[in-house]
């Protein structure tokens, strides 16, 4: 008897029909039923000349491979921690540090700067003017007192009578006297001319004298016996860093008020110099005005 013929294909006898779901691979037949559901092939492998298309349902997503025994992270038994993944955080505090000690260093190098170019810098301008006579100082004096710049602060009148005054002082040049501040000064009072009467003229120099023993009051004076007519010399109450002394000086109708100052430069802070050599300068720039 024959067997019943396929009604679709009436020639042929009738073949399995392949399981849904599993393209028929050339040479494989059904795949095995004792295979557990969700496993087939590989995923590396390849038919010679043929090329494997995951077909992707529409709306669906494509899952990632993952090895048996391990979850992403997010998945349920290993929650996921923030930050637990990506390159750790850089430590800042050594840069910060570093920046800090950098701009404290800038500072005291600025401010160590600073000091040191004011300790190295010379006092004084240029060479100054020519001194008028009754102003003049010899070379050795002014080595002495650390000036050689002449400055006329106020010439003299020009009246016949009356009395005449003048300003002078002694500076320093820059590059030639040193580093330490260094000032000489003196005014002069000229009674010769203030009347016709020669006595009348040097009581009033005397009289201008005695006025200055008013401003000695409260300071260190004492007086000069062996030093024109009638001398003092006054130490004014002065900075700690600062040596100041006045001299006053009368011969005949002439009275000089000389004053000499300065101090000695410090790294750090300035200081004054000895007192008996302000008295020195003074004292000799007393005896070159009254020998004349």
């Amino acid at each position: 008897m024959n067997a019943p013929q396929d009604p679709q294909n009436p020639q042929y006898p009738p073949q399995p029909r392949p399981n849904p779901g599993y393209a028929p691979q050339p040479g494989y037949g059904p795949p095995d039923p004792r295979q557990h559901a969700g496993y087939g092939p590989p995923p590396e492998f390849r038919q010679p000349g043929f090329e494997q298309t995951a077909v992707q349902q529409p709306g669906a997503q494509q899952p990632a491979f993952q090895q048996p025994g391990f979850q992403q992270p997010g998945q349920p038994g290993f929650p996921h921690q923030p930050g637990a993944y990506g390159p750790p955080g850089k430590n800042r505090t050594g840069l910060v540090v570093g920046i800090a000690i950098g701009v404290v260093a800038l500072v005291v190098a600025g401010v160590f700067g600073s000091m040191y170019l004011e300790y190295v810098e010379e006092p004084g301008g240029g060479p100054g003017t020519e001194p008028i006579a009754g102003c003049e100082l010899s070379a050795d004096l002014r080595s002495q007192a650390r000036v050689s710049s002449f400055r006329l602060i106020q010439a003299p009148t020009d009246a016949r009578k009356g009395m005449k005054q003048s300003h002078c002082a002694w500076e320093q040049t820059a590059g030639r006297d040193g580093r330490d501040p260094r000032r000489l000064s003196f005014l002069v009072y000229d009674f010769t001319t203030f009347s016709d009467k020669p006595d009348r003229n040097v009581e009033q120099a005397h009289g201008n004298y005695t006025s200055f023993m008013s401003y000695a009051n409260g300071e260190q004076a004492k007086v000069i016996d062996d030093l024109g007519d009638e001398a003092m010399i006054i130490i004014p109450a002065s900075p700690t860093d600062l040596t100041e002394v006045n001299l006053v000086v009368r011969k005949g109708t002439v009275v000089w008020n000389i004053r000499y100052q300065g101090r000695d430069k410090g790294f750090f802070s300035d200081s004054a110099f000895p007192v008996a050599d302000a008295e020195a300068v003074a004292r000799r720039t007393a005896e070159e005005l009254t020998s004349r």
